[in-house]
């Protein structure tokens, strides 16, 4: 099953354990813990690529697809304030489509004017965790809205992720990922009854990218951006 397909399943399964959930009216403890899924989107700061001597900043196009993840946390309550960890499994895809380039003279350009524009798409695979601090500032049951931050690391399984370079002039690039990214994500939450809604936004601390590695020319590249995710998730509260 695709991991879009397992996403579908689960939201059924969240709410049907919700509407069964309805008869418990307190759903506030001292601990609590649920499972969220979600969809993000990625845009970019500072993005630049420059492979020989090719500079590819401010005009590629980004053309980010939707992701998914599934998320299991634990909120510890006290009062009105509360903190919350996640572990967001999470699959997301971009794509870069290169259609300027600044060049110097004595370079070789990277594809003919008859070939078509070069092109990247990646898919990665990662578990995000955040640490997070949260204040309700509306408590009537069954509503409740809170707003959280905090800090949030972002491990890469860069073993499984899927690099795609189209109609550049190497062949078999690839592009070294960094491992661990850094965060800040701000969110504001809202709760009715056992289900719960996360608008959330991360802004990126960390680069990506390490560089683009040409093997067979033997070469490495320049690969530079910072990520900031806007994220929607749906859950309940066991």
């Amino acid at each position: 099953m695709h991991f879009k397909g397992i996403i579908i399943a689960i939201t059924a399964i969240l709410l049907s354990l919700g509407v069964a959930a309805q008869g418990n009216k307190d759903n506030k403890s001292r601990v609590n813990a649920g499972l969220k899924i979600g969809f993000h989107a990625a845009t970019y700061n500072n993005t630049d690529f420059c492979i020989d001597g090719y500079e590819y900043d401010n005009s590629i196009i980004q053309s980010n697809k939707i992701g998914y993840s599934i998320t299991p946390f634990i909120k510890v309550n006290y009062k009105r304030l509360y903190i919350q960890t996640e572990a967001n499994l999470s699959l997301s895809r971009h794509y870069f489509e290169f259609i300027e380039t600044n060049s110097n003279e004595n370079e070789t350009p990277m594809y003919t004017e008859n070939s078509k524009t070069p092109e990247y798409k990646l898919t990665t695979y990662c578990i995000q965790v955040p640490l997070l601090l949260g204040y309700n500032f509306v408590e009537s049951y069954p509503y409740t809205m809170s707003v959280f931050t905090g800090p949030k690391a972002k491990f890469v399984f860069t073993a499984h992720d899927k690099q795609e370079f189209m109609h550049f002039k190497y062949n078999y690039l690839r592009e070294q990922l960094e491992p661990i990214l850094y965060y800040w994500e701000i969110g504001l939450g809202v709760t009715i009854s056992r289900f719960c809604f996360d608008f959330v936004y991360d802004v990126g601390l960390s680069n990506n990218a390490k560089g683009i590695l040409s093997p067979n020319e033997g070469k490495k590249f320049k690969s530079k951006r910072s990520d900031n995710l806007l994220s929607f998730s749906i859950g309940i509260i066991f």
